[in-house]
């Protein structure tokens, strides 16, 4: 049992014994009165006769309410010239009670008796040439027919003459007018009157507004059981006009009044239990209400009626009902009918879609001023929905109904003053709008209104107010507000980033459809943010969003298909969904169909498609097409080459924080590409890049430290950043820190370690490291010696293009060293090195050309290819080239150049060099002797084992230290070069490996 109800069964009843009895003496007597009526009227008295009618019409007086009764006796009295039963027979015949309906009947006679003056006839005459029954409709003779018995003070016509000046019926609109001659009726008791009159007291129509006096008038009828006064009293309880609010006062008037048949309360009553006013929302008592009233044909019970069968609401959705009952509505003029009416033809609901016929059943409501149809028709404008887009004619509608303080009107117009749509760009006005929306209870502006604070749009930027605001919209349930809300936390702004609960606003906001919300839960999914990583539940949310229309979510599926993350791979499908996206001007999906133009995925390489994708992604500041572009210019894909351009566009590309822009920007840089030289600049780009996590740019701030590029030395650092970037699997990154492991850079060396991380960059196809690792298979470093395999995997590397690999399978054919000496092979593959300009191929080609191995002999070659592996800092080249010099090999002998390029080597500590400079300085041979000199050269060159210069320490330590010494002792036999063996790469300022496959 509800708390204050009762149980009416188990209740105990006190009974007045005498006022029992006197109510059924009062029945007995009424039923005696009614025995003595019927006797007088089956006698033919006239008025006897008459009353009986009156008795059975009202169903009063002991009698029942019988329509046959009552017509019967009415004719009776009227065969005898009784007026007033002429009048009651008119009635019946205009209302069909007892007797088929007959209107022209009817009015022959309320004419009849009109004739003879009586005036409830004469009033109800005027009534059938008003609504034309029986009678060709005429407002003018029904105005007359008023007058006339207005005139004589009656009431009703006096209400009725009132109403035609109120409604502005046949004489123009006087609300003066129509309070007088309703005070008039209203004066006599007349409710309809009173009713009325009470309207103007509320509204202030002609008289000056007074809701209290009119909550008195609506009363004086309701006490008359008129059920438009308790109606029209129900609606001051449920507003508080008049009197103090009382919505549960309200239901119970309306459902007095709708009990009576009523269909305006009836219709109330309903929408009471539509919204939960004064009692709990119950959607089929809604229905009950409104369906009570529509058989009415109640124009606005028929419109809510449809509004339920459109939502669903208390009774199974059917489209098409809703359609019927609005457009039932609409031909009674129901303004709010067109406006809905338009809605089902603008989405096809119901009805075949028809967006011009949406437009003008909107613009019929707009021009009758209701603020939704003039909204409805603005938007039409804004987004040419319809009609041909203007934002002028918009802003005017959207003004009318922000005029009228409907929320959404001044929403929209918001948007217009905030983007300069239709009007002057005015930020300050648009927050003023979404304010004032917002204090309306339109949660939609109180998200844009938080979109303001966050962006700091006409006023001052406070992202905790915007999370505020989002957060008011959002648990009023509105989607976008609720994604915001989830993207604030998302992202931590306003707020501490938190992904749980960016997720669950996103989940709310995708569950209500909207396609922002889904695409980004898509990505919480893609990503295990906030909730499990689920790829196939990602790509779900995806292709939900994509299909309305989403454009971010096109693109994030096609990254789905092209990875094959969640569905299966299609590289194809992939791409359609890039060129949707990209044709529909997302620079993301610009970038994506960019790439696969660039690298031929799923199409063939096009480097100028891809130029044009980046090129429109670029333009709308997205840094990795930017970044791409500069690619484009840096190397001549797809334009004409230009590296300043390419600088432009990375330097671009950096400022918007994108690293692997920085890091291709530090490159341009370190090496002057498009841009002066400048390695420190270069070291800072690279750390920058690298503190944000990106790999490539680690590797290079690490390999600046190894060689000493824009920064000192340090091999601890650089192997702190190689072993960051190999974290995150950079292949050359791995291939670096193996290097440091096998010669102890930085770190203990540990050659196993070495071989493993060669290995680990070879399984990903990394050339320099499938090389290394054979180096350490040749050598037997950190694995069993395996001189075949070492050929092997020289192969691999050399046949994708590697020049060092190249030079090492030469020197392999050379010495024979895994494979059986092959001179033709030798040469074959230093040229394909020294091709790529690879130095010691380059030196190794020298000697085959001055010892004739694998080509003929050509000394003049030789010291060509020396020269250019010297100038390339190559040291054995340098010794070689100094030797050609010194014993005049290709070249005129001179020892002074001989000494120059001993020495440019020595200085690097090749062995060698120092024995060669030494013997120069020993026997002044293009030098001042200096035996000292020679001593010291020869010990550096003994130390680093150089066989030669031991046996020269020997020879100067067996001399006698007083013996005669001969400075210009002739020239000793040289030997000719020994070829430099393979090793493991020196450390180069500017190694080979970095941006290897640069593209």
């Amino acid at each position: 049992m509800n708390p204050g109800s009762f149980d009416q069964d188990s209740m105990m009843v006190y009974i007045d014994p005498k006022l029992m009895s006197s109510l059924n003496d009062l029945a007995e007597r009424k039923q005696e009165d009614l025995k003595a009526l019927q006797s007088a009227a089956e006698d033919g008295d006239l008025e006897a006769q008459y009353s009986l009618g009156r008795s059975y019409y009202y169903g009063e007086d002991g009698a029942p309410k019988d329509g046959k009764q009552a017509f019967y006796w009415f004719s009776r009295a009227a065969e005898g010239d009784n007026i007033a039963a002429q009048y009651y027979l008119g009635l019946c015949y205009v209302r069909g009670i007892g007797t088929e309906k007959d209107e022209v009947r009817a009015v022959e006679l309320f004419a009849d008796a009109a004739d003879q003056g009586y005036m409830p006839a004469v009033t109800e005459l005027g009534l059938c040439y008003e609504l034309g029954h029986g009678v060709v409709m005429d407002k003018g003779h029904a105005a007359d027919l008023y007058q006339e018995a207005a005139d004589q003070d009656y009431a009703p016509a006096q209400c009725n003459l009132g109403y035609f000046y109120y409604q502005g019926i046949h004489f123009e609109e006087n609300n003066d007018m129509a309070a007088e001659l309703f005070a008039k009726a209203a004066q006599q008791g007349y409710p309809r009157a009173q009713v009325l009159m009470g309207e103007c007291f509320e509204n202030g129509y002609g008289v000056e507004k007074d809701p209290a006096k009119a909550v008195e008038l609506y009363r004086a009828a309701y006490e008359q059981h008129y059920p438009d006064g308790a109606c029209s009293l129900g609606l001051c309880y449920e507003s508080g006009t008049g009197v103090e609010e009382d919505k549960e006062r309200a239901v119970e008037l309306y459902r007095e009044a709708a009990e009576q048949g009523f269909p305006p309360a009836q219709c109330n009553l309903g929408f009471c239990y539509y919204i939960g006013i004064g009692t709990r929302e119950k959607p089929e008592q809604a229905v009950e209400w409104f369906t009570k009233a529509a058989e009415r044909e109640y124009p606005r019970a028929m419109f809510l009626l449809g509004e339920c069968y459109d939502r669903g609401f208390g009774v199974e959705q059917n489209y098409d009902r809703a359609v019927k009952l609005y457009q039932s509505a609409a031909e009674k003029d129901y303004t709010s009918a067109f406006c809905s009416l338009g809605l089902c033809y603008e989405l096809g609901q119901g009805v075949a879609e028809d967006k011009a016929r949406a437009v003008e059943l909107y613009r019929k409501a707009a021009e009758r001023g209701m603020p939704r149809a003039q909204c409805n028709l603005g938007f039409c404008y804004y987004t040419g929905i319809g009609v041909e887009e203007s934002n002028d004619e918009a802003v005017k509608w959207f003004a009318q109904a922000a005029e009228q303080g409907y929320p959404r009107g001044m929403q929209l117009l918001a948007e217009c003053y905030e983007n300069g749509y239709g009007v002057e760009k005015d930020e300050a006005r648009a927050v003023e709008l979404y304010t004032k929306a917002r204090e309306a209870g339109y949660p939609p502006a109180s998200c844009s209104l938080g979109l303001c604070y966050e962006t700091g749009t006409g006023v001052e930027m406070d992202k905790a107010r915007a999370v505020e605001l989002y957060r008011e919209a959002a648990e009023k349930g509105d989607s976008r507000a609720q994604c915001n809300l989830g993207y604030c936390y998302y992202v931590g702004i306003g707020v501490e980033e938190d992904d749980a609960e960016a997720a669950k606003w996103f989940e709310k906001s995708a569950a209500d459809g909207y396609s922002r919300g889904m695409q980004l839960l898509g990505e919480c999914y893609d990503r295990g943010y906030g909730v499990e990583q689920d790829l196939t539940k990602a790509a779900q949310l995806y292709q939900q969003a994509s299909d309305r229309g989403n454009v971010p979510a096109m693109c994030s599926l096609g990254l789905c298909y092209e990875l094959g993350q969640g569905v299966e791979e299609d590289k194809e499908k992939a791409r359609e969904l890039y060129l949707k996206a990209a044709e529909r001007g997302y620079p993301r999906a610009q970038c994506n169909l960019g790439f696969f133009y660039y690298q031929g995925i799923s199409v063939e390489e096009d480097n100028e498609q891809a130029v044009k994708w980046f090129t429109r992604a670029a333009d709308q500041g997205y840094p990795r097409a930017q970044q791409l572009l500069a690619e484009c210019y840096e190397n001549g894909y797809g334009v004409e080459k230009d590296l300043k351009k390419a600088v432009e566009l990375y330097q671009k590309s950096h400022e918007g924080g994108y690293p692997p822009a920085t890091c291709a920007l530090g490159v341009c840089y370190e090496y002057g590409d498009g841009v002066e030289m400048d390695k420190a600049r270069a070291v800072e780009l690279y750390r920058q890049a690298a503190e944000r996590g990106m790999a490539r740019a680690q590797c290079n701030l690490g390999f600046c430290y190894y060689q000493g590029i824009g920064v000192e030395m340090d091999d601890s650092q650089a192997f702190m950043w190689f072993q960051k970037a190999a974290g995150q699997e950079y292949t050359r990154a791995v291939q670096l820190l193996g290097e440091c492991y096998e010669n102890g850079y930085g770190t203990q060396k540990d050659e196993t370690r070495a071989a493993e991380l060669y290995r680990q960059a070879a399984e990903q196809d990394y050339p320099p490291a499938i090389c290394s690792l054979g180096l350490c298979y040749e050598l037997g470093i950190g694995v069993e010696m395996d001189k075949k395999r070492g050929v092997e995997l020289y192969r691999q590397a050399a046949e994708r293009g590697y020049s060092r690999a190249q030079c090492n399978l030469g020197y392999c054919y050379y010495e024979g060293i895994g494979v059986e000496k092959d001179d033709d092979q030798a040469f074959r593959w230093f040229s394909r090195a020294a091709e790529q300009g690879q130095t010691r191929a380059l030196c190794m080609l020298g000697l085959c050309y001055e010892l004739g191995r694998g080509v003929m002999e050509d000394k003049k070659k030789a010291t060509e290819y020396y020269r250019q592996s010297a100038d390339s800092g190559n040291v054995t080249a340098m010794c070689n080239l100094g030797y050609c010099y010194y014993t005049g090999i290709g070249v005129a002998e001179d020892e002074a150049e001989a000494v120059k390029w001993f020495q440019k080597a020595a200085d690097r500590g090749q062995p060698r060099a120092l024995f060669l400079l030494g013997e120069c300085y020993e026997e002044g041979n293009g030098i001042q002797a200096d035996l000292a000199k020679a001593k010291e050269l020869y010990q550096k060159a003994a130390d680093k084992g150089y066989q030669s210069a031991k046996e020269a320490l020997q020879r100067l330590d067996d001399q006698p230290a007083s013996g005669p010494y001969t400075y210009n002792a002739p020239k000793a036999d040289k030997p000719a070069p020994p070829a430099p063996k393979a090793k493991a790469p020196e450390k180069k300022k500017r190694g080979g490996l970095f941006g290897f496959f640069k593209k």
